[in-house]
This record gives structure tokens, sequence and C-alpha cells, in this order.
């Protein structure tokens, strides 16, 4: 740390440093977090030297590797993927962070680098896990199949991708499928 970095600018670095150690985020997050801290912790400071000083530290921690937007959206992307989520609500989540929509279409990409179609791949682990579709046990008649594909549809899946999932006959079938769907697999 500088001599020349204010008292208020030296407590929101600490404030950052302890909160990156804790938690991954990205700028976005990390701004927000410092602002609150601010507004409870630095009242008594001028507001505009707190924005200059929640910049430099955010520009600081950013140049340091504390904070990276890219691997923040990579990570992302890859969790949800992995526990059933469309691109649709990770485009949704992403944006809340302000991460740049280049950024998060290439770690959509890179989330769904093993598979085929990485959509109807987290639709089927959704589906898994909510015990819908063709994972549901008891009996399927119209009624539950409109719940069901309104559940997918809900979460963010297109219509084709949610009827391609409902329609499955049976856990088997769809364990199978999704099998298929990964890369490297013999088909």
């Amino acid at each position: 740390m500088t001599q020349d970095r204010s008292r208020a600018e030296q407590r929101l670095m600490n404030k950052a440093v302890h909160y990156l150690g804790r938690y991954n985020a990205s700028q976005q997050r990390l701004r927000e977090v410092l602002q609150r801290f601010a507004m409870r912790k630095l009242e008594s400071h001028d507001a505009a030297e707190l924005a200059r000083a929640i910049e430099a530290v955010v520009a600081d921690c950013t140049r340091l590797g504390y904070v990276d937007d890219a691997a923040f959206a990579m990570a992302r992307a890859r969790s949800k993927r992995r526990g059933g989520g469309s691109a649709l609500a990770i485009r949704r989540g992403l944006a809340q962070h302000a991460i740049d929509k280049t950024l998060v279409d290439e770690a959509l990409a890179a989330a769904d680098e093993t598979t085929r179609d990485g959509e109807l791949a987290a639709a089927l682990r959704l589906a898994a896990r909510r015990r819908i579709g063709p994972y549901f046990r008891r009996g399927h008649d119209e009624d539950t199949r409109r719940r069901h594909l309104a559940s997918l549809a809900r979460a963010g899946f297109s219509f084709a991708t949610a009827r391609a999932v409902i329609d499955l006959e049976g856990p088997e079938a769809a364990d199978k499928f999704a099998e298929s769907l990964q890369e490297g697999t013999p088909g």
C-alpha cells in the first residue's frame, strides 16, 4: 500500500481484500459491496472522494488479479450449466453483475465445450434434479406434461428443448440420451 492513499481508501481496500478472500466477485459486485460499506462506515467523508476511492480500489483489485470478470463469468456459467441452468438464465444472472456480453458468450461456449448441445444437456440435468418429465415417477397425463413443459420454460429453456426432454420415455432413455450428448462418447 502506498503512503499517498487516503484513510478512506485504505479502509475500502481492507474491506475489498477481506471480501474477496471469502467470495469470488465481479467488478460490479465488489463496487456494490464497497458502496454499502462506505454508506455505513464512512458517511463522514465527501461523497465524491468516496466514489473516486471506490473506483481506485476496484481498479487496483482488478490490476492485482483479485477480481477477474472473465474468470468470474466462466466459473458462474460452468456452475450454472452443471446445475441445469439455461443460457437465458445464465445471461440474465451475469448481466446483473454487469459482465460484458462478449465475456458471457465466451463463458457459455467454454461451459458447453464438452457437450454437443449444452442447452439440451442442461435441460436434462434440471429435469433430473426436479424429477420431471422422464424422471417423474407417477403417471403421465396431459396436465402433468404441460406443467413440466411450463417448469422448463420458466427456467429459460425454449419450447423445442423442453418438449425434447419431456417426451423422453423414462429415466433410462433420458440418461442414455444425456450420455450421447457428451463429446468423445461413442455415438
